[in-house]
């Protein structure tokens, strides 16, 4: 039952998590610098609150599913996890050039943030295919 519960909470951080790192991606590559500065303040706000308590979220869930249920000894999670990481990475990475550009809305992020879309969603297939099929 425990592990029905821990499974759900992370999902929902993921879920949390995921739609946070979609709509800074959306803002960052593709609102145009005239109301740039507005949308990343309210945005900053909710990413700051909503995105970065679903990031803790998922990894503390997802940490305690991997050592408490013996994941982490599987192929598949160790490929799960350098996903995972390049993920979060990326999640800072974006609440640092949301700060910049707030300041100076006429910045352009680099090549890796500006496509942050394709990535999060790339990744986000490529994690649920590892986690459901469990290839190796």
């Amino acid at each position: 039952m425990l592990y029905f519960v821990i499974k759900a909470l992370h999902i929902l951080s993921d879920f949390l998590l995921i739609g946070g790192m979609l709509i800074n991606a959306f803002v960052i590559g593709m609102v145009p610098p005239t109301i740039r500065t507005g949308v990343i303040s309210a945005l900053r706000k909710y990413d700051r609150t909503v995105t970065t308590a679903a990031l803790g979220g998922a990894w503390l869930f997802g940490l305690w599913l991997a050592f408490g249920y013996g994941f982490y000894t599987s192929g598949w999670f160790g490929f799960k996890f350098l996903i995972v990481l390049m993920l979060s990475a990326l999640h800072g990475m974006q609440g640092a050039w949301m700060r910049r550009m707030e300041a100076d809305p006429h910045l352009d992020p680099p090549a890796f943030v500006r496509a942050g879309l394709p990535i999060v969603l790339g990744s986000v297939v490529v994690i649920v295919a590892l986690a459901v099929i469990k290839p190796f």
